[in-house]
């Protein structure tokens, strides 16, 4: 089978531990989805190509194990995200049987929906989140909001198969509800074996330098308003308070983090918060298995899954997140974590409290998400994305 795979920003995973490679080519869950995708998907003996912009101004073009990336110069950025306009076009030589989409981002759901115009294949759309219309620049928003009122649309209504991430984000997204009969409900998936250390806690904390004796508290991806950082912090304030000797460690780094530092000063706690920075990949694991409790705090609908949360329960953690989006799909309250209300720091410290003074539930959540975790390896997805492209297949 011939798979296109059309996607914003496609990962250089040789430059992920470059301390300044996400500054010039951010990604996040969604575009690491699609990496382990298509990977999958060239290991089913699939011919796989991806189309996506470059980290710089010139075309370039990557060969691996039947998987070829086109990497299409950027000729300018919207907030963090390049554009290439020969993303539209380029792809057009190339012939697929069917092609697939990632995320209502325009520079790359709208050259796919092209491409399948023109060329009359299947179309698979993987909408990972609505796109926000208040986060960021007035350039950036004011793209959003035009994207979403004349454009996301035509996407959707032209798209054979809307992947949705979470049967409650189906449900909860404004964008969604009208194609329901198209919807078919995938996750977002993980490497389980990546998370399988042989290190203690006590041997992770000390590689890491973090305390031996306190209840460590994780928040781990980038400190940016959506995922609520500064929720965390104010409700950790009273968790301060009640448990002295638990601690705070953001991992990760993004716009809020002076703002962060200066709030943790203001609060008193400064002591027991530790602010990491950036995390190479082969150091998430320890971070993980370091902690007693994991932490989502996220705010709106930019959070649509959450993969974090994936990997914490591979690694046995319990999780605290916010009630809303697709999380309460994959955090099960009171069995592998607690969902609270989002933007809510009293319910957050709440919840905090209950697990801390809590170590045989903490315990036994833990092992709950590690077995729950199990359904979302790779391979099944896979295995669930190449049933629906047969099925487009045969009835073209």
């Amino acid at each position: 089978m011939k798979i296109g795979y059309f996607i914003g920003h496609f990962p250089y995973m040789d430059r992920v531990n470059d301390i300044n490679y996400t500054k010039e080519y951010a990604h996040g869950g969604t575009e690491i989805a699609a990496y382990y995708l298509a990977v999958e998907m060239a290991k089913r003996n699939h011919k796989v190509d991806i189309f996506t912009t470059s980290i710089g101004s010139k075309d370039s073009f990557e060969l691996l194990e039947n998987m070829n990336i086109h990497r299409y110069g950027t000729n300018f950025r919207i907030a963090s995200a390049n554009v290439a306009l020969n993303l539209v076009f380029k792809p057009l030589k190339h012939e697929l049987e069917i092609v697939h989409a990632h995320s209502p981002i325009p520079y790359s759901d709208l050259p796919a929906l092209l491409y399948a115009k023109r060329k009359k294949v299947p179309f698979v759309l993987t909408y990972q989140y609505d796109g926000q219309e208040t986060v960021g620049s007035f350039i950036r928003n004011a793209g959003v909001s035009v994207y979403n009122k004349y454009l996301l649309n035509k996407v959707l209504d032209y798209a054979n198969v809307i992947i949705a991430t979470t049967k409650s984000y189906a449900d909860e997204s404004k964008f969604l509800r009208p194609y329901k009969d198209k919807i078919t409900l995938i996750p977002n998936g993980i490497n389980i074996k990546d998370f399988q250390i042989s290190y203690s806690k006590e041997k992770c904390r000390s590689k890491l330098g973090l305390s031996a004796d306190k209840n460590v508290i994780l928040f781990l991806g980038s400190l940016v308003p959506y995922k609520g950082p500064d929720i965390l912090l104010n409700a950790f304030s009273r968790v301060n308070k009640e448990i002295p000797n638990a601690e705070l460690v953001f991992a990760g780094r993004g716009e809020m983090q002076v703002e962060l530092e200066k709030l943790s000063k203001r609060l008193n706690i400064e002591k027991n918060v530790k602010f990491a920075g950036f995390i190479e990949e082969d150091l998430k694991p320890f971070y993980y298995k370091a902690a007693d409790i994991f932490c989502l705090p996220s705010t709106n609908m930019g959070e649509s899954f959450g993969i974090v949360n994936l990997e914490a329960m591979a690694c046995g953690i319990p999780i605290i997140s916010s009630k809303l989006g697709g999380i309460p799909d994959v955090v099960n309250d009171m069995e592998n974590g607690i969902l609270v209300k989002p933007g809510d720091p009293e319910s957050l410290a709440d919840a905090l409290i209950f697990l801390l003074e809590n170590k045989d539930i903490r315990k036994k959540m833990g092992t709950d998400g590690r077995k729950k975790v199990e359904e979302y390896s790779w391979e099944k997805i896979a295995e669930k994305t190449e049933n629906i492209y047969n099925r487009l297949l045969e009835s073209v």
